[in-house]
């Protein structure tokens, strides 16, 4: 063998061992990534339980480390986007908590999916959102901010888009504006056939928040069609609204008529059974919820089931003089013989 033939033989060597090195480190950068995904995957699980079980602050804690992770991954920037937007629909402040301390968290991830988004309607639904951090944020006296613009805006990508609607019926309520005005957007976020237990959550909300006889009368109005449609409320405002009919109907008021006559009586009963039959309540609640629940079956015409109800409210409540032993005794008196009929 010539010396050129070994040096050609030394290059040949040489070259395969490089080319080896440089499979055996493709295989490693592809293992990492291939490591690095499966466990961003895991952690990406882990959010969605987190979320699941409305623990938004682990959740975000568990992105975070995802997005160190993997800071390239659409699927982890998405998950923040929606996190986000989960978290502000929901939000919850405790002790010396702020919405400031959260949203100045959140605000970032809802403006980078915003100029990244790919279709009008989800750059609408996080627009939405970055107005509502606006309103959060005037809660606590924060200057400047006009959640109603962003509100617009959304619209404007995605008209009839959800949130944004509802949103800003919330606003215009929230700022003693025009309840029609409100209304209108109710029924345009309602009119998009998505996410109808948000808007009919924040409608519920809105309406509770101003405490007036025009407003109590809405609320009764909308909890009959989310009965009809099917729907649900939180357990934290099915309480709310209960409170809501101390003193609408025992004792009778000037604008109790108003309030019983707010849907059809008959559809009145058929609500406030669907409500408040299944709900947890003290005895004195409970004497307070039949109590109500008479003075409607007699305005729907079911006599004997209002009367049936007075009598058992007066022979249990017989020696405890009060408003509700007046209207259960005045109730047997006035239906007497109301079996018969």
């Amino acid at each position: 063998m010539t010396f050129t033939t070994i040096l050609k033989w030394i290059g040949y060597g040489t070259a395969i061992l490089s080319f080896a090195a440089g499979v055996r480190e493709i295989a490693s950068v592809v293992s990492s990534r291939v490591e690095t995904r499966h466990k961003s995957e895991a952690l990406l699980a882990s959010e969605r339980i987190q979320l699941n079980g409305h623990d938004y602050a682990a959740a975000w804690q568990t992105l975070d480390q995802a997005s160190k992770m993997d800071p390239d991954s659409s699927a982890i920037r998405e998950a923040q986007e929606d996190l986000a937007m989960y978290w502000l629909d929901d939000i919850r402040v405790q002790g010396d908590g702020t919405f400031a301390a959260i949203v100045q968290k959140l605000d970032p991830i809802l403006t980078r999916g915003i100029a990244a988004a790919k279709t009008p309607q989800r750059q609408a639904d996080l627009t939405a959102h970055l107005g509502w951090s606006y309103f959060l944020r005037s809660r606590e006296g924060v200057s400047g901010l006009d959640p109603s613009a962003s509100y617009a805006d959304a619209v404007k990508k995605d008209p009839g888009n959800p949130y944004a609607e509802a949103m800003w019926g919330h606003w215009i309520l929230w700022n003693d504006g025009d309840p029609g005005d409100a209304a209108r957007h109710f029924s345009a976020a309602l009119n998009s056939n998505r996410e109808r237990g948000f808007v009919r959550r924040l409608q519920l909300s809105a309406l509770l928040n101003n405490h007036d006889d025009a407003s109590e009368e809405r609320v009764v109005q909308a909890l009959n069609d989310i009965r009809k449609e099917g729907g649900s409320v939180p357990p934290e405002m099915q309480r709310e609204v209960f409170s809501m009919y101390y003193g609408k109907l025992i004792p009778p008021g000037t604008e109790t008529a108003r309030f019983i006559h707010a849907v059809p009586p008959a559809e009145h009963v058929a609500t406030f059974r669907w409500m408040f039959d299944r709900m947890d309540m003290r005895e004195s609640e409970s004497f307070l919820r039949a109590g109500d629940l008479c003075v409607l079956e007699e305005a729907a015409g079911q006599l004997e089931d209002a009367k049936n109800g007075y009598d058992s409210i007066r022979k249990k409540l017989a020696g405890n003089p009060g408003p509700l032993l007046a209207a259960a005794e005045t109730g047997s008196k006035r239906l007497a013989g109301a079996g018969a009929r």
